[in-house]
């Protein structure tokens, strides 16, 4: 080896030796303070491009992808890739789980507790997991989380649990609840060594509650109950002790870094539709409830509903952008509620951006209305008031009820239910899927039961069903969050408000599963039909889209559900460009004018 000398005599070799130890020293404590530090925060701030990590795309639940790939131009070569049946041979409960991808590698779970990793460009199955037993709950669940080298989920009978990453081994398990009617179906959130997740069930005798666990071990950090119990704030919202049920979190939390926050969509009172021993306006229930990240420590609420008797629940997750509002940057929260409003909240305080009526409206002493409700200054994405049907008392929005039917629109499944929005920050506009489901109530009596530990009825009516002869079809709405104003709306043929809700993309399209099976790609412009596959059954799993081996891929779930009236299967669907899979038969096709009287 040739020696270089510097002037001085000194060996360079020796320096450069001492300079390449000292590095390596310098390397070890970085590790070893990054180890201590706890597991690393993955950036999931932006909008996704190679992987989709979170049932909502990102932090925001924007739901928007920056790839654009496929756009426009050449959707029409989009094809499939590769399909299987998820739950084979048995099928259990639906599929409205959004396929998270990570690494090349796409995780999906099922009404029957399954978790499954495949190889995005194939289909390969790299590891199944089942639970330890097929007895317990099944039903539906919104998906996964993949942080710290764990695969997180809530398993319907209120097991939080970790598999390893790479193997779907167990690595660890922690109840949710010892509430037995309650159960978990949203998706897990992760952020800075936590595990966000709520309790759902709150119309079924549950106290609905979100809490965060830590994620090297399970053990549960904070919790929150989405209901005051009595001597904390708000409890005197509540009559009597009929805090202990309501509330239920029944989808993923948004969450904001910079601000420290989380917010979570909370469900409806219980008993639902019978207001008659819950006096107050029952906070949280029907409420956006803002939340410290590290503490659970209140930080503000919006409640949309007060007193909620119609099941007029916050299902939907809520949606974070930054936008320009009169000049000035804002950060924002926006909502698309059962009521057919868009919320548009400041999400530093909780206060209403544009602004929000409180307006009276028609009371009824024996289930105890509240004299006034909130009315966002704005368009409205579905009517106030149902088309009149058969000798139903004609109702609208906030409209009373006892012993006499009463027709109301847009009803418990109406407006938008659970079916997630979209946000688009390259057009800046909000994109909202909604349901035409017109729904007629009576009062039902309920108590609760101490041996099934659920409410029972004791008299009255049915609460609310799907009456015969009702229209059934939806609204693909565009909307303008800096002026609450519809930017424009698209009729479709099905609901679109409890289903698989919207992706769009940078490539200029939204994506929807429809009820028949079909899943459509729209023009992000104006909502014409640009494209649609038939996949067998109901398309009603949220969709994804991410990157391998620079093709994009699309995928979604369809497995129909009992509210759309959708064709079922279990079928788990990959696409990209020039894909040659041939599309499936379709299925029955959903029934236009609904059939009735169903439940719910």
């Amino acid at each position: 080896m040739r020696v270089l000398r510097s002037e001085s005599g000194r060996n360079v070799s020796s320096a450069l030796m001492a300079i390449a130890l000292m590095a390596i020293a310098l390397s070890v404590v970085a590790v070893a303070l990054t180890h201590s530090a706890g597991p690393a925060t993955p950036n999931w701030n932006k909008p996704p491009t190679l992987d989709f990590p979170l049932a909502g795309g990102s932090y925001s639940n924007q739901r928007y992808s920056a790839l654009k790939q496929i756009d426009r131009s050449n959707i029409t070569k989009l094809g499939g890739v590769w399909t299987m049946k998820v739950e084979e041979p048995r099928l259990g409960g639906t599929l409205d789980g959004t396929p998270v991808v990570v690494d090349g590698v796409m995780y999906v779970t099922t009404g029957a507790r399954n978790v499954l990793a495949l190889d995005v460009k194939t289909g390969d199955v790299k590891w199944r997991y089942r639970p330890e037993s097929p007895e317990g709950k099944t039903g539906a669940n919104k998906g996964v989380v993949v942080a710290d080298g764990k695969v997180i989920f809530g398993r319907r009978d209120n097991i939080l649990i970790a598999l390893d990453q790479h193997t779907g081994r167990v690595v660890w398990q922690t109840p949710t609840t010892t509430q037995r009617a309650a159960y978990s179906s949203a998706a897990p959130v992760y952020y800075d060594g936590l595990v966000f997740i709520g309790v759902a069930g709150g119309d079924g005798a549950v106290r609905g509650a979100v809490a965060a666990y830590d994620v090297k071990t399970g053990k549960q950090v904070w919790k929150f109950n989405t209901i005051p119990g009595p001597g904390e704030r708000f409890s005197d919202t509540w009559e009597a002790d009929t805090h202990r049920w309501g509330g239920g979190v029944w989808n993923h939390v948004a969450l904001d870094p910079d601000l420290g926050m989380i917010y979570v969509g909370v469900g409806n009172a219980g008993p639902d539709t019978d207001g008659r021993l819950r006096g107050g306006d029952n906070l949280f229930t029907a409420s956006i409830l803002a939340l410290d990240l590290k503490t659970g420590a209140y930080k503000w609420h919006f409640q949309e509903v007060h007193h909620d008797v119609w099941d007029y629940d916050a299902a939907s997750p809520p949606v974070l952008a930054d936008i320009t509002y009169r000049g000035r940057p804002r950060k924002v929260l926006m909502h698309a509620g059962k009521t057919g409003f868009l919320y548009i909240l400041d999400r530093t305080n909780g206060k209403p951006l544009i602004g929000v009526e409180e307006k009276s409206v028609r009371q009824e002493v024996r289930i105890k209305t509240a004299q006034t409700q909130p009315f966002p200054v704005g368009d409205r994405f579905v009517p106030l008031c149902p088309e009149p049907l058969g000798a139903y008392e004609q109702g609208c929005l906030f409209t009373p009820f006892w012993d006499k039917p009463v027709l109301i629109f847009p009803g418990s499944s109406g407006g938008n239910a659970w079916a997630p929005m979209t946000f688009s920050p390259q057009t800046n506009l909000a994109y909202i899927p909604a349901s035409f489901m017109a729904t007629v109530y009576t009062s039902k009596y309920d108590e609760f039961d101490e041996t099934s530990g659920t409410f029972k009825k004791i008299g009255g009516g049915d609460g609310f069903v799907r009456p015969p002869g009702a229209q059934r079809s939806g609204t693909l709405t565009a909307m303008d969050p800096t002026t609450n104003t519809i930017v424009w709306q698209k009729q479709t043929t099905y609901p679109m408000g409890t289903g698989s809700g919207l992706l769009s993309t940078a490539g200029g399209l939204i994506f929807h599963g429809e009820s028949d099976g079909n899943l459509v790609a729209y023009d992000i412009r104006n909502g014409e039909e640009l494209w649609k596959f038939q996949t067998g059954a109901g398309a009603n799993g949220p969709v994804s889209t991410f990157e391998a081996d620079g093709e994009q891929y699309v995928a979604v779930m369809a497995g129909g559900n009992n509210i759309l009236l959708s064709p079922r299967g279990d079928f788990l669907w990959t696409f990209k460009l020039g894909g040659t899979l041939p599309q499936a038969p379709p299925g029955r096709q959903p029934p236009l004018i609904h059939p009735g009287p169903t439940p719910r």
